[in-house]
């Protein structure tokens, strides 16, 4: 029994490492096929004069792509719309939840939207069926929406990747060689940087690579733009906090942010010490009360939330958190893309640590962003942060305002404007990438 067990350990070692060798051939193979079709493609679409654009989306809290949608719906040569994909491995109870309410969120904004799933005959809608010239991607994971609408299924298609979060991880397999990168007609990414990452690390050489900008931020540097107020009171002489838990809460692979174990009661403690003063924000990931119901429980997990529901100087944010972040006057969280993101309105923001060389898990993009943290590694620097906050105290603002002005805001150019404008400029041309 033990030799068969070692043979078959062995066996199953041969056979993995059988697959890495051949996967570069195989993917390689696929990009050269994806080329071809979508050539003919391009072609084909040359002289339509209007392009059926179809975003699959999963996640009402990562949604990133609200500019572009905007400006297709405000340009004639484009008629967009979304179709709402449930996240496959989250459960059906979930997945039915998260589904509803990113309905619903496009819905409130008046979008053209659809739900792929149809709950009450349990069948999904077929992609093909709403004949889309263009599909937009907003996630790049291969199992996190069903099978039949990833991009592999789908390579004679012009497909487009917008990711919905600024890269600053070291996992650059994860960031640049998925099937999406790899695949996909277009692949818009945020700066110099993470395109010469891609060209260095994907199967593809980055060929379909574009600089953009990350769209994410666009309502951010936007001088027109007027958020609406979310929060549960309006009284200004309450100071605004987002508390922004990241969902890995078990250590596992390449990205182990969290610290929400350590601190989630004393953060609960620290919304009722000062109620007079701060009104906080709960914004979790949206893969958190997940991860909390399988460590915690259900009824744990929903009590919880439940907390931060109730209280009258806080609100849970579970959607679109651009308005949320462009109300408030500071950011705790321990998250990815949020290390980028906030950094835009110049304002205080924390990061919680671990225990974890973040080294180990940024790339020095990400490094050089998180220096520009107040950073806590034990609860009396995040009280302390809070109190600078309440007192109006930010001693890292003019060592943060030189960074964003020399590294990230070099070129504020619209990303939407500068992916439409690719997007109609290739398809005139007939251009691949």
């Amino acid at each position: 029994m033990i030799k068969n067990s070692l043979l078959y350990q062995k066996l199953g070692s041969y056979y993995q490492n059988l697959l890495k060798f051949f996967e570069p051939i195989s993917v390689r193979i696929t990009i050269k096929k994806a080329n071809r079709l979508q050539k003919a493609e391009v072609i084909r679409l040359n002289n339509k004069n209007a392009f059926t654009c179809v975003f699959l989306v999963l996640d009402a809290s990562v949604w990133k792509c609200d500019s572009i949608y905007r400006a297709l719906q405000d340009n004639q040569s484009f008629n967009p719309s979304i179709l709402v994909c449930p996240i496959a491995n989250s459960g059906r109870e979930i997945m039915i939840e998260k589904m509803n309410q990113c309905y619903n969120m496009f819905v409130s904004k008046g979008y053209k939207v659809i739900k792929s799933y149809d709950i009450r005959n349990d069948c999904y809608i077929d992609l093909r069926e709403l004949s889309p010239d263009i599909i937009f991607y907003t996630n790049p994971y291969k199992g996190l929406i069903d099978d039949r609408y990833y991009v592999d299924k789908f390579i004679d298609k012009l497909s487009i990747y917008v990711p919905y979060y600024i890269n600053g991880t070291n996992d650059y397999v994860m960031a640049y060689n998925q099937p999406m990168h790899n695949y996909c007609w277009k692949y818009y990414v945020e700066s110099s940087i993470h395109k010469t990452l891609a060209e260095k690390y994907s199967y593809s050489k980055g060929k379909n690579v574009v600089i953009s900008g990350y769209p994410g931020i666009e309502d951010f540097i936007r001088m027109d733009y007027n958020p609406i107020d979310p929060w549960k009171s309006k009284d200004k002489k309450l100071k605004r906090i987002v508390w922004a838990p990241h969902q890995t809460i078990e250590l596992s692979g390449s990205v182990n942010y969290s610290c929400f174990l350590q601190y989630a009661d004393f953060m609960l403690e620290l919304a009722e010490k000062y109620k007079d003063k701060v009104q906080f924000a709960f914004k979790p990931h949206p893969l958190l009360k997940h991860r909390l119901e399988q460590k915690w429980g259900k009824s744990k997990a929903n009590e919880y939330y439940r907390k931060w529901a109730s209280m009258d100087n806080s609100i849970i944010s579970d959607s679109d958190y651009h308005d949320l972040f462009l109300t408030s006057d500071a950011l705790i969280h321990d998250c990815g893309s949020f290390t980028v993101e906030y950094l835009y309105l110049n304002k205080p923001v924390m990061r919680l640590m671990n225990n974890i060389n973040p080294r180990t898990m940024f790339s020095d993009f990400g490094i050089s962003c998180i220096n520009q943290h107040y950073l806590a590694y034990k609860e009396e620097e995040i009280e302390e942060f809070i109190v600078n906050v309440i007192n109006s105290v930010d001693s890292m603002k003019e060592k943060r305002t030189q960074f964003i002005n020399t590294v990230l805001r070099s070129d504020m150019k619209l990303p939407s404007i500068e992916i439409i404008n690719d997007i109609l400029y290739s398809l005139s041309h007939c251009k691949i990438s």
